[in-house]
């Protein structure tokens, strides 16, 4: 129930208020009311929410609530500063010692939260940072934009071909074609001397001689051999 106004009139005596019957039965309940509202108070108890952390509610002591301080920790006084606002709604703090780090596992960087810390990529790497709901870090690399990729232990296709190939070690494709394409002719006739299974079987030009051979006797002798070449490929 809310507290009840007696009505006093506009002037003494003008009969215009409550009657005084009517105006002590307004006290009357006010007073209950009061009762009522400060049993119902030193029932109150407060509780934390949550399993974590110190209450900001410390005790109750009679009608008297209590509650615990924020101060600086003496142990460490010129690392943190607490500070009220100026219209006394709001408590700030602030900590001079705070900073972020991040480590590769080897080398640290320690920096105030104030200042950026900028991801860079080297060669083909390159960082990106997305902000929004759900902040990201996406590091990637490709091969394609490598200008002077180099490998520094033996690589290994994993049986899988390797396609697209201008040149090795600054021999062209079509270089190589023509050193594996060589036509040795084909081999389908009896060869009945070493000359002439060169001749018939490799194309190879011996030029033109121009000598003329005039042994004394009209004879050469080749020396004697027990091979016999009947070849047939």
């Amino acid at each position: 129930m809310a507290i009840q106004d007696i009505n006093v009139g506009l002037l003494a005596n003008d009969g215009t208020g409550d009657d005084l019957r009517e105006a002590f039965i307004k006290v009357n309940q006010n007073f209950d009311e009061l009762d009522l509202r400060v049993a119902g108070f030193t029932d109150i108890t407060a509780a934390n929410i949550g399993d974590a952390g110190y209450g900001v509610f410390a005790q109750e002591v009679s009608d008297t609530f209590q509650f615990r301080k924020l101060l600086v920790d003496p142990l460490y006084s010129d690392t943190m500063s607490i500070r009220i606002s100026d219209d006394g709604n709001n408590v700030y703090f602030a900590s001079s010692t705070a900073y972020t780090r991040i480590t590769d596992g080897t080398t640290s960087a320690v920096v105030s939260p104030t200042t950026f810390i900028t991801i860079n990529g080297t060669g083909a790497a390159q960082a990106t940072v997305a902000g929004g709901v759900a902040p990201s870090i996406t590091i990637d690399s490709l091969l394609s934009r490598e200008t002077t990729p180099t490998l520094n232990a033996t690589l290994n296709a994993n049986s899988n071909p390797i396609t697209n190939i201008t040149s090795l070690n600054d021999i062209t494709m079509s270089e190589l074609e023509q050193a594996f394409e060589w036509d040795f002719g084909d081999l389908t006739r009896n060869r009945t001397s070493i000359i002439d299974f060169i001749l018939k079987s490799i194309d190879v030009d011996f030029g033109t001689n121009q000598d003329v051979f005039s042994p004394a006797d009209g004879t050469a002798d080749f020396g004697n051999s027990n091979a016999t070449f009947d070849e047939t490929l």
